[in-house]
């Protein structure tokens, strides 16, 4: 319950206003397909889940990590 009430930012807003719209599109319109993808919409909004666990974000790599060549095998 504490998920669902706390930590509101832009893109959590973004989600329920997006959720909200396609809700209202698929009731005018009479289309189950669009109500899913509100449903879907509202869910990430409510349960503040988005692009997985790291959220949108790329995976920090140190700088002092030494990247591993890569080595191809031609297959003929």
């Amino acid at each position: 319950m504490t998920t669902i009430l706390k930590n509101w930012d832009f893109m959590r807003l973004l989600r329920l206003g997006i959720g909200l719209w396609l809700g209202y599109a698929a009731i005018t319109e009479h289309q189950a397909i669009i109500g899913v993808m509100a449903g879907l919409f509202l869910l990430q909004a409510m349960m503040n889940i988005g692009c997985g666990s790291n959220g949108c974000n790329v995976p920090y790599r140190n700088s002092n990590q030494k990247v591993e060549d890569i080595s191809f095998e031609e297959i003929e």
